[in-house]
């Protein structure tokens, strides 16, 4: 598995976009060098914006709110550590 052909590099511009459009959440989806699903040795990952999370506890995997000082954080230095993209948002 490899990130989203829609999904592009998180910048600060983007979470505030998000957050005009009512997007609330981001699931957290990582990924190794090797392209595998993987929350420990994390290459890059993927933010999948959502405005609710899931009703099933089960469902709600990783997710962090949108106005996060981490996502900002991740946003404001995109050459330090992991990558982050985001997958464009449909409301």
């Amino acid at each position: 598995m490899t990130k989203s052909k829609s999904a592009t590099r998180l910048t600060s511009q983007t979470l505030q976009d998000l957050k005009r459009q009512g997007f609330r959440f981001v699931l957290v989806k990582g990924y190794t060098l090797d392209k595998r699903l993987d929350y420990i040795q994390m290459n890059h990952f993927t933010l999948v914006p959502v405005m609710e999370l899931p009703a099933e506890p089960g469902a709600k995997e990783i997710y962090e709110p949108i106005d996060s000082d981490i996502l900002q954080e991740w946003a404001d230095s995109p050459d330090r550590g992991l990558i982050a993209y985001i997958e464009q948002a449909h409301p």
